[in-house]
């Protein structure tokens, strides 16, 4: 009994020594856990249109006195408006977002406008120290630098930004080499599309050379939004973006004590193209002789074939207990399993101006490569496969749940439709415990083998809906984590779905999270009488696209503390809330979710309102978002601030003071007008001014008639010559006055 005791644990040893490693190097999920019960069918209900009210401005005998364009993505609990000060009869921008300041109105306003948006809604996450670092980024940059440098701080987490292990020198190296290795390529060359002083929406992207099927030699130009997600980006999948130290071992738990200094580490884009070690090939001796980028007609000369070489001569499959994530570190090694190789493939892709992304089972241990040639095409150097998506379930006997592609900042999109013959379709829709859409939820999919292996992760839309697409012949469990509560209500267990799906098969399930949505309780008293018709606020608002804001779900980060989000858009309207209040009911909003306000839209996607000002008080007219739990809806309102031009008896009131008013509009591109009033004859001047108080165009200069005066800007300079986009500033001077007020000119 002795001798077989220990004959057994030999075995089990041996075993465990023996087990074959894993391919993917992304942090396992636990494999634990049981079926709390079976998921109830999912029946849609009809969709309401959300309520609406019109969008004309009626400015008959109105004046324009000053004005807020807002474009800007709203998180969750936040508020944007417009604050009425009684004490001077202004205006001012108010938000629960944090500070605008000039240097970061400037650094948005130089980035292109299409991510501008993006740009702001991290920036505004930052310390004010971190904020500052990134801003200078972008505005001590030049052209043809500055998207690609923007793009990169737009869509980098606020989570890696605010680390001490983020560095302005890697976005710049990270930009300036894309440009460097253009000049020696010559089947891909780097095209800009305007620049950030001659188009407000200026982008580059890649334009590259290849013979299609019939033999003939064509260009073909990269979609915008690929070349600035799988070429420039500097994050591939789950590292940290950094400078590496080559030579020391990466820790598997944390994967960042190899991070150092920039003036000791390397940065993959850079580092791989000239590296030399021994006998292995230089990437840029492969690259250089290379004329075209993926040929259709059977010539393998091109530089999908020779980037295929260079790989597998640099690398060997295989794998000890270090599974570095570093594009550095695993060439130093120059061995690794499936997760290495697709890592090591898309930096290298993206350094030699390819788009390549990174493609996961998670439930199958297997992690490949895909590039961009007029369509995503499936691609695995080590074992030689191109364009061969068939081959894991046919040849290798796979049978997938889910297959999902995983972006720059982590989000993940299904591809299974492109590597299973066999496909179901499941909803899981989330709702609170009054039936109300849960958004933003995150929904775990797993299937059931020895144990539960987590399948696809996805976060729920504002409808509270998620959509997996899945293999065949699996057995499918979810469950759901929200800030609010879980479900199943007990840690680690799962809802059931469907038992053995089919192909074609379309399922729908409900899960209910014991919880509450966030209600807001307003009392909507009418808009209060004003015996005064002088002043009014008009807003006109619409929320066209919003955002599903997620954790990512592997990235190294992670292990620092605070795990990152992403976020994804939405080309569909979201609802908003509208509200006019006084001070007091608007911090009762703030902390609360309970006022009493003078004008009250909820739940709309856009409206208009006009709203008269009693003086004898401070309001606020906002936009509000606290009714979601976490998808962003991207705003865009125009808010003006109006005087009555007539009085009772239709005589012009008269003007007793020298005002300078706020241009309109602001921003603006290409002009703007200038409004000023003066109350008797004088001599006066109107100039416009840069950043450095250097004068920039002298608008007027001479006798002036009292009375209300404007002048227009075309954005142009003294010699006529277009001016930069930025912020500028506008000076009125006369007898009695000297005053400054700023703009800003988009490009």
């Amino acid at each position: 009994m002795k001798h077989s005791l220990v004959l057994i644990v030999t075995f089990i040893l041996i075993g465990s020594l023996y087990a074959a490693p894993r391919g993917t190097t992304q942090s396992e999920y636990p494999t634990t856990g049981s079926v709390y019960d079976q998921a109830p069918v999912y029946h849609p209900a009809l969709r309401i249109p959300p309520a609406s009210t019109p969008t004309l401005f009626n400015r008959e005998e109105w004046m324009m006195a000053d004005s807020l364009t807002i474009k800007s993505i709203l998180p969750a609990n936040s508020q944007i408006g417009v604050k009425y000060r009684s004490l001077d009869q202004g205006i001012e921008a108010f938000s629960s977002l944090g500070t605008f300041s000039p240097e970061m109105i400037a650094a948005v306003h130089k980035a292109p406008r299409w991510m501008q948006a993006e740009l702001t809604n991290v920036l505004l996450q930052l310390s004010p120290d971190r904020q500052i670092l990134w801003v200078n980024t972008i505005n001590n940059a030049v052209d043809p630098y500055i998207d690609e440098i923007a793009f990169s701080i737009a869509n980098s987490s606020a989570t890696y930004l605010q680390s001490p292990l983020s560095t302005p020198q890697l976005f710049i190296e990270n930009a300036e080499f894309i440009y460097a290795i253009d000049e020696d390529l010559a089947y891909v060359s780097v095209v800009n599309h305007g620049t950030s002083t001659s188009d407000p929406n200026y982008y580059s992207t890649t334009s590259y050379r290849k013979y299609n099927s019939n033999g003939e030699l064509v260009n073909v130009e990269v979609p915008r939004d690929i070349y600035y997600w799988y070429i420039v980006h500097p994050k591939l999948t789950d590292e940290i973006p950094a400078y590496i130290d080559p030579a020391i071992v990466e820790n598997n738990s944390n994967h960042a004590n190899n991070i150092t200094a920039p003036q000791i580490g390397q940065f993959w884009r850079s580092y791989l193209y000239s590296v030399q070690e021994g006998e292995y090939p230089v990437l840029s001796d492969t690259l250089t002789t290379v004329q075209t980028l993926f040929n259709h007609n059977g010539n393998t000369s091109d530089a999908i074939h020779a980037l295929q070489w260079w790989i597998n001569n640099t690398m060997a499959f295989t794998s000890n207990n270090e599974r570095p994530h570093q594009p550095v570190r695993i060439y130093s090694k120059h061995f690794g399993r499936c997760g290495e190789y697709a890592d090591y493939t898309s930096a290298i892709a993206r350094l030699a101006l390819i788009p390549c992304t990174s493609i996961l089972s998670m439930s199958g241990d297997h992690t490949w490569n895909e590039f961009w040639d007029e369509a995503w095409i499936h691609w695995e150097p080590v074992n030689g496969y191109i364009n061969d998506p068939l081959v894991y379930e046919n040849g290798w006997g796979k049978v997938f749940g889910s297959v999902f592609e995983i972006r720059s900042d982590g989000f993940l999109t299904s591809v299974t439709d492109r590597y299973s013959e066999g496909l179901a379709t499941i909803l899981v829709h989330v709702a609170d415990s009054t039936g109300v859409a849960i958004d933003g939820a995150r929904v775990i999919l797993a299937y059931q083998e020895t144990g539960f292996i987590v399948d696809m992760i996805d976060f729920t839309d504002n409808a509270g809906n998620v959509t997996f697409l899945v293999g065949e012949n699996h057995s499918y469990y979810a469950r759901v984590e929200t800030p609010l509560g879980i479900y199943p209500p007990v840690a680690g267990t799962y809802s059931a779905l469907c038992a053995n799906a089919v192909d074609g098969g379309e399922y729908a399930y409900q899960l209910t999270v014991p919880c509450a949505m966030p209600v807001a309780t307003v009392t909507d008293l009418g808009l209060p009488a004003d015996e005064t018709q002088d002043w009014r606020i008009g807003v006109s608002f619409s929320a066209p696209v919003y955002y599903i804001n997620g954790r990512v779900s592997w990235d190294d980060l992670s292990a620092q503390g605070t795990i990152p989000r992403f976020y994804k858009l939405v080309n569909e309207p979201s609802t908003i809330n509208m509200l006019i209040t006084d001070e007091d009911n608007y911090l009762f909003y703030q902390t609360m979710l309970l006022c009493e306000a003078n004008l009250y839209l909820p739940n709309t996607d856009h409206g208009f309102v006009n709203f008269n000002v009693p003086a004898q008080q401070n309001w606020y007219a906002f936009l509000d978002n606290s009714t979601r739990l976490a998808n962003s809806p991207l705003i865009e309102s125009m808010m003006l601030y109006e005087h009555y031009g007539v009085g009772v008896d239709d005589q012009l009131l008269p003007i007793t003071t020298a005002t300078l008013h706020q241009n309109y509009p602001n921003p603006f591109n290409p002009s703007t007008a200038i409004r000023f009033d003066i109350p008797r004859a004088t001599e006066a001047s109107l100039r416009i001014y840069n950043l450095r108080g250097q004068q920039v165009r002298k608008l007027f200069a001479g006798s002036v008639e009292s009375g209300m005066h404007t002048i227009n800007w075309d954005g142009t300079d003294d010699a006529g010559q277009a001016v930069s986009g930025g912020m500028y500033l506008y000076r009125l001077q006369s007898e009695n006055m000297d005053t400054i007020r700023k703009m800003v000119l988009l490009k």
